[in-house]
């Protein structure tokens, strides 16, 4: 039984509601829960039932409705008479208040990391206000707001976990909603000033404390306590303090359900680590090889000061290279004159980290062939893999994973059997029993003892273990297969026949995504012809509860996936239907359709929505144009090539203009949309640095532009000018953006405008017009105000600071930190980098050095993930220029070296070189990296 007052008042038996009755008796046992274990007198009693109002004769209606509530509840003398009044027995882990309070006590004495996840699970227990029904009665006022005050308390310590990782910027709009619903509370809206201000955002932050002075005043005549002017006081001096440490780099999932047992497992796979630079943990589907993995690496952060990096192989077809996922997965693009895999290396030469490739068995020779590279040439990155089969490479150190020990099989299973019955009779001997011969018939493989939990909220363990036996599990599976491949692929057809034939069809019908969904996706791909999204949603939340999809609601929309396991087994079926062909169809043309509705939601104020949307299917994307390069479908493909550059070349990196480059070799030049591809192909290669590249595909546009509202990196016309931009020919450059000024106010084109109005004003500075500059920047601002566009704003800011930044420093500075905000918030990173490095620079010559040089070392990280060489070399001007104001002489010089070693201007030109080897670019900044981490403090 499990007892639940955070919200509406509900039993729960066998994880299903139990029917209560109506208003007095659920008075009457939230009375006696709310002094559960103590007798409460029966004058008490009719009190909460009735309230003022008690009629005669009271006592005998009283009795009538404690036999109901015994009716309900799994043992009647749980409520019991006792001398004076009633008793109601309560077992721990029963009652949701109580469980809460456990949580929460244990979140305050933990780790940031672990209370963080405490305190999501203590709020989760929250279905709606406490006790909501009966908040105004006498019974259960005091206990009402009691339990609120908890709430939210645990909101606002959990935001102090928030801060004190550095994710204090995830929390400020709900601190604003808090703020707005209790406006003289002082702890959010001092935790609000601390978040805006570790996201950049220092006149937010001032402005948050003079709104909550002006409130105090206004309605109690008060002034802020001493820890919110303190707090003031330390954010107008910049107090370094309250910029908290930067988060560990990384990209490990949070744990959706905890990790049972494997303690030692663990241990053995870190040692292993610690004496081989390539892991491969083995062993068949469902054994956990990438929990353990995970596991590990995340005990091993402190060894890897540059982070832990997971690449997730799964969603990659057969054989497939895997440079792309790999770069993906670090963050970081592809640059001229190098292969993608030359890439990875290059970044990864200077590194010191780990890097999990997971699931590596279909594309092992690609996995192998890139652990090798980096094993020769990335002395300080060690790799630890996941696999059904080593990878063959000298060095590796293969660790197969065996199997659950009996007592952790059935940890695992009664806690997973408690996400569905949160009153599992673990401890009860014959369910004892049962769930040692389901664990034992499983071979001890997790998921497959996950998938035999998940049925508990239908059938006990007994009956599970009876069906088991039956069924015969273990004769299920092929017969070539090895012992524990039949034990799953057993237990994954036992668990999809079990499943209703609109469950099964869905199931089968999901694998057609590659690393997950959202619910519109399942809808519009697998669902019913003329159904509705509530069947598609009735049918996903079956296949959610047992365990055959799991779910990701850590982002606005949830998310789902189906495990590689289980996908590889619908993928069967859906072969065996012969209905594979249409499914990859209806997949490739929702996501073209997907695509260009988040590019035209991209150029309004809702970017951000429709980014962080997108994001996620990278790889839908990739299996889509993958469809249609390989059916021949040109128009597919360029519907797919002519969107995905607005919400992907910039947030993810440049592969989207490869797909247009090769969509180019059999598209019709004849096609609306083939001039778009030639620009996203050549803006694809201009981002890169090949400039000769850029050129060509440029040329193939010749003078056509494409239709309104094409994405603002695909025009061709434009790479033109700016490679003449770079070439010198400035003044071709200013007449064609002038030009195109024109033609944007003319089509109504808001954001267009602003592209072409900020490049005029680079044109302009350069041409050393800044009045010309000033105005087209001005303007810019102006429209992308007006059209909310965050991108448009960031541009439009980023360049009135240009123009401003040595007349009004500290005006650009601010309009800088305001553009690199607005381009981060729409995972631009492109413009963030702009903004962040001449930000840097303005802070080198205006600014506190110490802080110059810790912006200058987010700069250097953040190019040298990007690939473009261009801005890093720019960047590396700046940064020689600091160390020389610094008076670190010989280290300016080493930088100086290599920037002329590689043909680029220096700003030291006329100083001594000093002695030394030139370094090489990644030298460099390695180098430069080290150097200002000292100057930074």
């Amino acid at each position: 039984m499990f007892f639940r007052v955070l919200g509406p008042l509900d039993l729960l038996m066998d994880g299903q509601v139990v029917g209560v009755g109506g208003p007095k008796p659920r008075a009457l046992i939230t009375a006696l829960l709310l002094r559960r274990g103590t007798v409460v007198p029966t004058d008490a009693l009719a009190d909460a039932v009735w309230g003022d109002e008690v009629p005669p004769g009271a006592a005998s209606a009283l009795r009538a409705h404690v036999s109901r509530i015994r009716g309900v509840l799994d043992d009647a003398s749980r409520l019991d008479f006792r001398a004076g009044g009633y008793v109601l027995c309560v077992e721990e882990g029963e009652y949701d208040v109580a469980e809460a309070e456990r949580v929460i006590a244990a979140a305050r004495t933990a780790e940031p990391a672990d209370a963080l996840e405490l305190y999501d699970r203590a709020l989760a227990l929250w279905r709606g206000d406490a006790l909501a029904e009966f908040a105004d009665r006498d019974f259960a006022e005091a206990e009402a707001a009691r339990l609120a005050e908890l709430r939210r308390t645990a909101e606002e310590e959990r935001v102090d976990a928030l801060l004190a990782l550095g994710r204090g910027s995830e929390a400020v709009a709900d601190l604003e909603a808090t703020v707005r619903r209790f406006p003289n509370r002082e702890r959010p809206a001092v935790q609000l000033m601390q978040a805006l201000y570790a996201a950049g955002r220092q006149s937010d932050a001032l402005a948050a404390f003079h709104a909550l002075r002006e409130r105090l005043d206004e309605e109690m005549g008060v002034e802020p306590s001493e820890p919110a002017r303190s707090l003031y006081l330390r954010i107008l001096e910049q107090d370094p303090a309250l910029t908290p440490a930067r988060p560990a780099p990384g990209n490990l999932p949070r744990r959706a359900t905890s990790f049972i047992g494997r303690g030692a497992e663990v241990e053995a796979v870190r040692e292993a680590l610690a004496k081989a630079p390539l892991v491969t943990i083995t062993g068949p589907g469902g054994v956990g090889k990438s929990r353990l993995a995970l596991q590990a690496a995340a005990r091993d952060r402190d060894a890897a000061p540059d982070g832990v990096w997971l690449c997730e192989l799964a969603p990659l077809s057969d054989g497939s290279p895997i440079g792309h996922a790999v770069a993906a997965a670090l963050g970081i693009r592809q640059r001229a004159g190098l292969s993608i895999e030359e890439r990875v290396v290059e970044y990864l030469s200077t590194r010191r980290l780990l890097l999990i490739l997971d699931n590596c068995e279909h594309v092992l020779d690609s996995a192998a062939a890139l652990a090798a590279r980096l094993l020769a040439h990335c002395p300080d990155v060690s790799v630890l893999a996941t696999s059904r089969e080593r990878l063959g490479v000298d060095g590796e150190q293969v660790w197969p994973v065996p199997a659950l020990s009996a007592a952790d099989a059935a940890e695992l299973f009664a806690h997973r059997a408690r996400a569905q019955r949160p009153d599992f009779p673990a401890d009860d001997p014959d369910v004892a029993a049962a769930v040692t011969g389901i664990c034992g018939r499983l071979d001890g493989l997790p998921l497959a003892i996950e998938l035999a939990a998940a049925r508990t909220g239908a059938m006990s363990a007994v009956e599970i273990a009876e069906r088991l036996d039956a069924g015969g599990l273990l004769s299920g599976g092929p017969r070539a297969a090895e012992p524990r491949h039949r034990s799953l692929d057993a237990a994954i057809g036992w668990s999809y026949d079990l499943l209703a034939p609109p469950e099964r069809d869905l199931f089968r019908r999901l694998s057609v995504f590659a690393g997950g969904f959202d619910l519109e996706a399942a809808h519009g791909v697998c669902g019913q012809p003329g159904g509705s999204d509530l069947h598609t949603l009735d049918a996903l939340t079956a296949l959610v509860d047992r365990s055959m999809v799991v779910t990701n609601g850590a982002t606005r929309r949830t998310r789902y996936r189906v495990l590689e396991t289980l996908r590889a087994f619908g993928r069967d079926r859906i072969r065996e239907d012969g209905a594979a062909a249409d499914l990859a169809r209806r997949h490739a043309e929702y996501y073209a359709d997907l695509a260009n509705r988040a590019a035209r939601g991209a150029h309004g104020p809702a970017e951000r929505e429709w980014i962080e949307r997108v994001l996620p299917d990278s790889d839908n994307f990739r299996v889509a144009f993958g469809y249609a390069e390989r059916t021949g479908d040109a128009d597919l493909a360029l519907r797919i090539v002519a969107a995905t550059p607005e919400v992907l070349h910039v947030r993810v990196g440049f592969e989207s203009g490869e797909w247009a480059e090769r969509a180019l070799s059999f598209a019709d030049p004849a096609h609306p949309l083939y001039v778009v591809a030639v620009g996203a192909a050549a803006r694809a290669a201009w981002n890169k640095g090949a400039l000769g590249r850029a050129r060509a595909p440029a040329g193939l546009a010749e003078d056509r532009v494409p239709a309104p509202g094409t994405a603002r990196v695909a025009y061709a016309v434009d790479v033109r000018a700016d490679v003449a931009l770079v070439e010198g020919d400035a003044e071709f450059a200013r007449r064609h953006y002038e030009a195109e000024c024109a033609r944007a106010r003319e089509t109504g084109e808001p954001v267009r405008l602003v592209w072409t109005l900020y490049y005029l004003a680079v044109c302009s500075a350069v041409l050393r017009n800044p009045e010309a500059g000033r105005v087209a920047a001005e303007e810019s601002v102006e429209v992308a105000e007006r059209c909310g566009n965050p991108t448009a704003r960031s541009m439009g800011q980023y360049a009135l600071g240009l123009v401003q930044k040595k007349s009004e420093p500290q005006l650009a500075l601010a309009r800088f930190d305001e553009a690199a905000r607005l381009a981060a918030e729409v995972h631009n990173f492109w413009w963030e980098g702009i903004a962040l490095m001449e930000a840097a620079a303005t802070r080198g010559v205006h600014g506190d050095p110490a802080a110059a040089a810790r912006a200058f070392l987010a700069v250097l990280d953040h190019w040298d993930r990007v690939g473009d060489w261009t801005q890093q070399w720019l960047n590396l001007r700046y940064v020689a220029r600091l160390l020389a104001r610094i008076g670190a002489d010989e280290a300016a010089g080493t930088v100086h070296r290599a920037l002329v070693a590689a043909g680029r201007p220096s700003p030291l030109t006329g100083r001594p070189d000093g002695d030394g080897p030139v370094p090489t670019g990644p030298q460099a900044v390695a180098f430069a990296r080290s150097v200002l981490a000292r100057a930074a403090g």
